[in-house]
């Protein structure tokens, strides 16, 4: 994952709902915010 290749940990939790994830505007999207998240939960709010 771009988190952890930029050292954020990423719990399990967030793994599974990435992995899960099908639709991909959504997965566009989490990507992009990968990129400049704090945190792994970022990953999961709509700017």
């Amino acid at each position: 994952m771009v988190l952890e290749r930029r050292g954020l940990a990423v719990s399990p939790a967030a793994r599974a709902r990435v992995t899960a994830c099908t639709d991909l505007t959504t997965l566009a999207g989490r990507l992009g915010r990968a990129w400049t998240a704090g945190v792994a939960d970022e990953l999961f709010t709509r700017p």
